[in-house]
């Protein structure tokens, strides 16, 4: 027999688990929107059209002084181009920075998740779905018994010895 605390330390692990699944799918979504926006700025990189509008009512060329750098021409036009690219540059950028971000999150919220996910594979079916139906889609004991065609009495039997098998399988495997 275990505790209130016990059983609430248990229910508060399922409960993460089930939110990290969540969180982790939200960020595989944003993972994927990140990579298609990566190839719209690469799209628009390599493209022989200019992605954005350029500034029409420019003034006409300066002429860079002799013994500088370049000594080249250099129009208002131009520079407005080159802007447009450092632009597109610095969004490639971030967006590549954002996926390696992205990336550590998502290999951190797996790595959190690899334990419990052992231990709730390790119960049968019909309790990993009374589990998902509680915790995951937060249903009720009167939710689950109708879903599952179990009595009320049964579903929190249920419930109350699969929190009893998780704590007794965590606390063996943190003892070993």
């Amino acid at each position: 027999m275990i505790g209130e605390k016990e059983t609430e330390k248990i229910k508060r692990r399922i409960e993460e688990y089930y939110h990290t699944e969540k969180v982790l799918a939200w960020n595989r979504q944003r993972l994927e929107r990140l990579y298609k926006r990566l190839a719209e700025i690469e799209k628009d990189r390599n493209s022989p059209y200019l992605p954005m509008a350029l500034n029409t009512d420019l003034q006409g060329i300066e002429y860079d002084q002799a013994g500088s750098k370049s000594g080249m021409a250099s129009s208002p036009m131009e520079r407005n181009i080159e802007q447009i690219y450092r632009t597109l540059d610095n969004a490639y950028e971030k967006t590549q920075n954002e996926i390696v971000q992205l990336k550590v999150n998502i290999q951190k919220l797996e790595d959190s998740r690899e334990e419990m996910d052992f231990y709730i594979h390790l119960l049968n079916e019909e309790c990993q779905k009374i589990l998902e139906y509680r915790h995951k889609q937060k249903k009720g004991v009167i939710e689950i018994s109708f879903l599952m065609n179990l009595s009320k009495s049964s579903v929190s039997q249920i419930l109350y010895e699969i929190y009893g098998d998780l704590h007794k399988l965590i606390s063996y495997c943190e003892a070993v």
